[in-house]
C-alpha cells in the first residue's frame, strides 16, 4: 500500500492511481493545489502494484536510459510555429509527424478557466492548445489510462510533460507497451502549486473588475527570447 511520509517523494504523477484496478487510491490536493494519492483501505488488497509502479522506488525500472545522453539542438523550420512556441518549437515538429501518421498527442492545456490539465489531440488545432509553457502542476486525471488503451489498441502516442510525469507514465504503461510511446519532457525547475495560479487569477481578474480570457506565460511576440513575463487579455479589451 502506498503511504506518502514525506511529500519529496511523490509528483502527483497518478500512475499509483491508475494501476488501482480497486479504485482504492484517489488524488487529493493540499492546501497549495498539489496532488497526492490517498488509499480507501477498505478497498485496498495489499496487491503492492501501486508501491511497484511508483517512479519513487528504488527498484524503477531504468533499462532504457542511455550511458550517457545524447544531446541535439533543433529549430523549427518555419518561424511562425517559433514564435507562437517558447524555444524552437521542436514539440511541433515531432508532434505533427505523429499525427500524421495516425497517431494522438498528450499535452497540458487548460480547462474550467485557465485550470491546467493534460489532455489528448488527434488534429493540430487540438494539440495548439499544449504550446507554450504552462507554469502549474497539470492534472493528469485518467489520462495515464487513456495513454495505456491507445497503445493497446495500436496507435502511436506522444506524451509531453514534466520529467517525473514522464517517468511516471513510462512506469505505469510497462515494457511490452513502450515500443510507439514517445516521451517528452520538458526541463523542469519545479512547478508552481495550482491553487497559486488559482489565486492569482482571482486577485488579477478583481484588481482590473474584468474577466481574462487570454493568457501567456512567456510572451514571446511582446517582449523577445530572453524575458519570463505573463500576458493576460482581458473580455473588454484590457491587457
Amino acid at each position: 500500500m502506498i503511504e506518502i511520509k514525506d511529500k519529496a517523494d511523490c509528483c502527483g504523477c497518478t500512475a499509483c492511481a491508475s494501476v488501482c484496478a480497486h479504485g482504492a487510491i484517489t488524488m487529493k490536493p493540499d492546501a497549495m493545489g498539489f496532488l497526492y494519492p490517498v488509499v480507501d483501505r477498505s478497498k485496498c488488497v495489499d496487491c503492492g502494484l501501486c508501491d511497484k509502479v511508483c517512479a519513487f522506488n528504488d527498484n524503477y525500472d531504468t533499462d532504457l536510459n542511455l550511458p550517457k545522453p545524447d544531446a541535439y539542438a533543433a529549430r523549427h523550420k518555419d518561424m511562425h510555429e517559433v514564435e507562437t512556441s517558447r524555444s524552437g518549437a521542436a514539440f511541433i515538429a515531432m508532434s505533427d509527424y505523429v499525427l500524421e501518421n495516425g497517431g494522438v498527442v498528450y499535452g497540458a492545456g487548460y480547462t474550467d478557466h485557465f485550470r491546467v490539465v493534460h489532455k489528448r489531440a488527434t488534429t493540430r488545432e487540438e494539440r495548439d492548445e499544449f504550446k507554450g509553457s504552462k507554469y502549474v502542476q497539470s492534472d493528469m486525471n485518467t489520462v495515464f489510462r487513456q495513454v495505456k488503451k491507445d497503445l493497446k489498441d495500436g496507435l502511436i502516442v506522444m506524451f509531453s510533460g514534466t520529467p517525473c510525469q514522464t517517468a511516471g507514465l513510462n512506469s505505469y504503461v510497462g515494457r511490452r507497451l513502450r515500443e510507439h510511446l514517445i516521451l517528452v519532457d520538458i526541463v523542469c525547475h519545479g512547478v508552481p502549486g495550482p491553487n497559486l495560479w488559482r489565486d492569482y487569477i482571482a486577485y488579477l481578474e478583481k484588481k482590473q473588475g474584468d474577466k481574462i480570457c487570454w493568457v501567456n506565460f512567456r510572451d514571446k511576440q511582446a517582449f523577445g527570447w530572453k524575458a519570463h513575463r505573463e500576458t493576460f487579455k482581458f473580455v473588454n479589451g484590457g491587457g
